[in-house]
C-alpha cells in the first residue's frame, strides 16, 4: 500500500512481484538457527558442587553427540563452569578444547557466570565482564562478541556502555518475553544505553531457552518473530537446561528430519556469532529501543534474603578499600580469588535470593570470609609505623567525625593521615535533640509520636511534604507463584500502617553527634528500633532501622511520601542511574510498581530545583507513585526448596544438608541503614545522593602507619561527575581511576592532580592508552570514563 501511494499502479505492480518471490507456494522462508544450548544453573536447587557435577556430564554428552552428528553445534557459557570441569576431568576438557579449535563447540557469553545485572555495584558487575573475557581469551584466544543471558531477572540501562567497553557487540536473552503486563515489542533490535552506547540484541518469543526442536516449537517461534519482514532467521536455544544436560540423540534426529519440511520453517544448526554477524547486516532497518529493559516480573528478588545482600555488599566495600590502598602505596593487583568468588555470587538465583538454604549456608561465609581479609589486608599494607592513621578508600573528599566524637576532619581522596596531624573542622553549632526534634547547623527534623518525619528541611530548604516521612507498612506477601521471586501488584493495595504507640530515648542530647530512638511493635511476633542521627557538618539525616522480624509471607515497607510529583523519578543504576515514570497513566509506568536502585533514589518536580534523595546502605527494591518514594526493607517468603510439612521429597540423597532452619526468609535480626538528603541542581558531588551511598557506608579504614597518597586530588565542573572506583592497574602500569556522570548531564571537568602525575584516558578493558595526557574531560551523560594514573 506504501508503495500504490507513492508511485501509482506502476509502483505496487512492481512490489507485488517481489512479494510473490518472496513467498512462494509450499515454502517458509524463515529459518530456524538451531544452537545446542544447555543452561546450567550455577546454583539454585542445588549447592555449587552439584553444578560442577552436571557441567561434566553435559560436557561429556555434548562431546560425543558431535561425533554421532557431524552437522551439530553446541555453545556455551561461563568460564566459571569451564575451569571446574577442567580441575575434575582434565581429559575431557582437552576435547572440548578441541572442538573450540574446530568451531563446533561455541564458547560465548562474555561474563564470568551469567550475572545479575541490577545488584551489583558497577564495579563488580564490570568485573563480571572482565574476568569472563579473561577466560574466553584463556579458551579461545580471543573474547567473546556475544553476552548470553538467558534467564535474568532484567538488564540495567548502563549494560550497552559496559558491554562496548569490554568487546561485546551482541546480545542475547530470553527472559524479556516474561513480563506480565506488557509485552515487550522486538524480537531483534538496536539496544541503546543511557548513555547511547549501542548493541544488537536478539529475544526469542514464546518459546524459551530449553526447546527440544519439537514442530510446534519450531512453527511457534517463527510466527512470533516480529523482525521476519527484515530477517530471514531466528536463533532456537536447544536442549534441556536450568539442570544442564543439554542435547539428545532425539533432538539432533528431529533436527535432521525437519531440515526440509513442506509448510515448516527451514531448520539446521548453526553458530551463534555468525547468526548475530548476518543480523548485523539488516541492523538500519531494526529498531530500537533506549534506556533499562526492565523485566515486568520476579520484583521480589530485590529484597528476599536481606542478610545476604547486606554481605554481598560489605564484600564489595572491603575489596574496593582493598583496591584503593595498593593505589594509595604503589601496589600490584589484589589475588583474583577474591574477585572470582564474589563475582559467583551474582550468578542470577544467587544474590537474588532464590536458592535453596544450603547455597547460603555456604555462602554467607564464604563472602564474610573475603572481607575480613580484604580489610586486614589493606591494614596491614598500610600499616608500616607506630602513628594511629586514618586512610580514606574513595576517590572523593569527604568529612569525618572521628568515633570519639572530638573533633570533624577533612580526608582527601585515596589518601591516608595520622589522626593527630589531621585538623579539625572550625567549630559549628552542635546538636540539639529532643524526644521530637533534632536540630544540626544544616538538618532540622521534628518527629511524631510514632517516630514519624513530620518536617524536615536542609541548610533552610524545608523538604515539601505529603505526610509525615518514614511511614512503615506491613503488606501480606502471597504471590501468584515463585514465592522467593515474585511480588504481585495486588500486594501494594493490602498493606496496613504500623500504628503501634512509640517509646521515645534520646540517645545523645548534645555536642558533634545526636540520636533518638523510637522502639515499636511490628506486626504480631516483631519489634524494631528506629534511631535518627545527625552529626553537626553533614546535610544528611541517619535513619537506622534495628529489627527483630520473625513475620511470615510479609513485606516491610517503609514509605517517604512527598509533594514532589514530577512526571519521573530517578534511581540509581550499577553506573550512572535511569528515570521512570511515577505518575499513572501508562501501562509501561504502571507495571514498574517495584524496581531495582542500585541504592539510592531522588523524587523531585519537573523543573527539578528540589527535591529528596534517599540513599541506602545496602537496599536494590524501590517504589515511587506520585511523589511517595518507598524501599523495601524485608520480606518472608518461602525459601525456596522448603517444604511447609518438613519434608524434602523435591530432593535426591546428598543435596540437603545444614541441618535446622527456618522456612521462611528474613527470620532473626536486621539492622537496615538509609539515610535522606536535599536534591537541588546546585547541590555538590560531595552531598549527591549517588556519593552519598558510598561515603556514608563506607568508612575510613584505620591503620598505623605513614601518610599515603595516590596523587588525585579532586574534579572541578560539573559536579555530577562521580569518582567511584580505584583499582591498580591489569598491566602493572599506574592504576585506573574510574568515574560516572550520574545525572544525565553534560560539560568540561578539569582534574586536580598531585605534581608529577599523569592522567590518560582509557576503558574498562585498559586496552592502551591515549599518549597525550589530558588535564580537562570532556563529559557527556551517564558516560562511564576509566583514567589511567602514571
Amino acid at each position: 500500500m506504501n508503495a500504490l501511494d507513492s508511485g501509482g499502479l506502476p509502483a505496487i505492480q512492481k512490489s507485488l512481484k517481489e512479494a510473490y518471490r518472496k513467498f512462494e507456494g509450499q515454502s517458509d522462508r524463515i529459518r530456524a538457527v538451531l544452537t545446542g544450548h544447555a543452561h546450567i544453573d550455577l546454583v539454585w536447587l542445588w549447592p555449587e558442587r552439584t553444578s560442577e557435577y552436571k557441567a561434566t556430564h553435559t560436557f561429556s554428552t555434548m562431546n560425543r553427540l558431535m561425533d554421532l552428528y557431524p552437522e551439530f553445534v553446541f555453545g556455551y557459557s561461563q568460564p566459571a563452569s569451564y575451569d571446574a570441569v577442567e580441575r575434575i576431568s582434565p581429559k575431557l576438557m582437552d576435547q572440548v578444547k578441541k572442538r573450540i579449535g574446530s568451531g563446533k563447540w561455541e564458547a560465548l557469553g562474555a561474563t564470568e557466570v551469567e550475572s545479575d545485572t541490577l545488584i551489583a555495584c558497577g564495579e563488580a558487575l564490570a568485573r563480571s565482564f572482565l574476568l569472563g573475557q579473561k577466560g574466553f581469551r584463556r579458551l579461545q584466544g580471543k573474547p567473546s562478541r556475544v553476552l548470553w543471558l538467558p534467564d535474568v531477572f532484567g538488564y540495567c540501562g548502563s549494560l550497552p556502555q559496559i558491554m562496548r567497553q569490554t568487546g561485546v557487540e551482541y546480545f542475547f536473552t530470553t527472559k524479556l518475553t516474561w513480563s506480565n503486563i506488557n509485552l515487550f515489542p522486538y524480537s531483534s533490535f538496536i539496544w541503546r544505553g543511557i548513555d547511547g552506547s549501542e548493541v544488537l540484541v536478539h529475544v526469542t518469543q514464546e518459546n524459551g531457552y530449553n526447546q527440544q526442536v519439537f514442530p510446534q516449537e519450531i512453527r511457534q517461534g517463527a510466527r512470533a518473530y516480529r523482525q521476519a519482514d527484515v530477517h530471514g532467521e531466528y536463533l532456537s536455544p536447544t536442549g534441556f537446561g536450568d539442570g544442564g544436560g543439554g542435547v539428545t540423540e532425539e533432538m539432533c534426529e528431529r533436527a535432521r528430519r525437519l531440515k526440509s519440511f513442506a509448510g515448516m520453517p527451514e531448520v539446521g544448526w548453526g553458530r551463534v556469532d555468525n547468526f548475530f554477524d548476518k543480523l548485523n547486516l539488516t541492523r538500519a532497518k531494526l529498531p530500537s529501543w533506549q534506556g533499562e529493559l526492565y523485566l515486568e516480573y520476579h520484583r521480589g528478588i530485590l529484597t528476599t534474603h536481606n542478610d545476604l545482600k547486606a554481605k554481598f555488599r560489605e564484600c564489595e566495600r572491603a575489596l574496593q578499600v582493598w583496591e584503593a590502598t595498593r593505589c594509595a602505596s604503589g601496589g600490584g593487583e589484589i589475588e583474583d580469588n577474591s574477585w572470582h568468588r564474589l563475582v559467583f555470587s551474582q550468578f542470577h538465583d544467587y544474590i537474588p535470593g532464590s536458592s535453596i538454604w544450603e547455597v547460603y549456608q555456604e555462602g554467607l561465609p564464604e563472602l564474610a570470609a573475603i572481607s575480613e581479609k580484604a580489610l586486614g589486608s589493606a591494614a596491614k599494607e598500610l600499616g608500616r609505623g607506630h602513628a594511629s592513621a586514618l586512610f580514606n578508600p574513595l576517590p572523593v573528599e569527604r568529612i569525618h567525625l572521628l568515633e570519639d566524637g572530638s573533633k570533624a576532619v577533612r580526608l582527601a581522596p585515596l589518601s591516608g593521615s595520622s589522626t593527630a596531624e589531621l585538623s579539625a573542622l572550625d567549630p559549628v553549632k552542635p546538636v540539639q535533640t529532643t524526644a521530637k526534634k533534632m536540630e544540626s547547623n544544616s538538618v532540622k527534623a521534628t518527629f511524631d509520636a510514632k517516630g514519624r518525619i513530620s518536617a524536615l528541611a536542609f541548610d533552610g530548604n524545608a523538604v515539601a511534604l505529603r505526610a509525615p516521612l518514614g511511614e512503615l507498612m506491613i503488606f501480606p506477601d502471597y504471590p501468584h507463584d515463585f514465592d522467593a521471586w515474585e511480588i504481585d501488584r495486588q500486594t501494594f493495595s493490602l498493606g496496613r500502617a504500623v500504628e503501634t504507640p512509640a517509646e521515645v530515648s534520646v540517645l545523645s542530647e548534645k555536642g558533634l553527634r545526636g540520636s533518638v530512638e523510637f522502639r515499636r511493635k511490628l506486626g504480631e511476633k516483631s519489634t524494631m528500633a528506629v534511631r535518627y542521627h545527625l552529626d553537626a557538618f553533614q546535610p544528611v539525616l541517619h535513619i537506622e532501622y534495628d529489627i527483630d522480624w520473625h513475620e511470615e509471607k510479609s513485606l516491610l515497607k517503609v514509605l517517604f511520601p512527598t509533594a514532589y510529583t514530577g512526571r519521573m523519578a530517578r534511581f540509581g543504576a550499577p553506573f550512572g542511574s535511569v528515570q521512570r515514570g511515577q505518575q499513572a497513566g501508562p501501562s509501561r509506568d504502571e507495571a514498574m510498581f517495584e524496581g531495582a536502585a542500585s541504592r539510592w533514589a531522588i523524587v523531585s518536580d519537573d523543573g527539578d530545583t528540589a527535591g529528596l534523595g534517599v540513599v541506602t546502605e545496602a537496599k536494590y527494591g524501590f517504589s515511587c507513585r506520585d511523589g511517595e518514594l518507598g524501599v523495601s526493607l524485608l520480606r518472608s517468603p518461602r525459601v525456596n526448596g522448603e517444604d511447609p510439612s518438613g519434608g524434602d521429597k523435591l530432593f535426591p540423597a546428598g543435596i540437603r544438608r545444614g541441618g535446622a532452619r527456618s522456612t521462611y526468609a528474613d527470620q532473626g535480626r536486621h539492622i537496615v541503614r538509609l539515610a535522606l538528603c536535599f536534591h537541588s541542581p546546585q547541590t555538590p558531588r560531595e552531598f549527591l545522593a549517588s556519593t552519598l551511598a558510598d561515603t556514608l557506608f563506607t568508612p575510613p579504614l584505620a591503620y598505623h602507619g605513614p601518610a599515603v597518597s595516590a596523587g588525585f586530588l579532586g574534579l572541578d565542573g560539573v559536579e555530577s561527575l562521580v569518582p567511584c572506583w580505584a583499582k591498580p592497574a591489569a598491566d602493572g602500569q599506574g592504576w585506573i581511576l574510574r568515574l560516572h556522570e550520574t545525572m544525565g548531564r553534560r560539560g568540561k571537568v578539569r582534574l586536580r592532580l598531585a605534581k608529577g602525575l599523569k592522567a590518560f584516558k582509557t576503558d574498562l578493558s585498559e586496552g592502551g592508552k591515549n599518549d597525550h595526557p589530558i588535564q580537562e574531560l570532556t563529559v557527556n551523560p551517564y558516560e562511564l570514563i576509566s583514567l589511567r594514573l602514571l
